[in-house]
């Protein structure tokens, strides 16, 4: 239950040992090596924005991307 409901991995679903660093994002978990982008594998740094979508971790990029191809294209101010 540390881990999530099953105590895999939501990127690789390969077991995570209870001593291991992990990455949360709402209720998935994630090996530290595992949270990147799942589109184009940019790793996270500390204050990088990402976000969750369909259950999958974007970038900031590819989530604007996706939106400008679903014709829900950001405000810029």
């Amino acid at each position: 239950r540390l881990f999530g409901v099953t105590g895999n991995c939501a990127a690789c679903s390969k077991l995570i040992p209870a001593f291991e660093m992990v990455m949360r994002a709402k209720d998935n978990v994630y090996h530290l090596d595992c949270f990147a982008c799942q589109l184009c594998n940019q790793r996270f740094c500390v204050g990088d924005k990402f976000f969750l979508k369909n259950n999958m971790i974007l970038c900031q990029t590819d989530y604007e991307e996706g939106l400008m191809k679903e014709g829900y294209a950001p405000q810029v101010r």
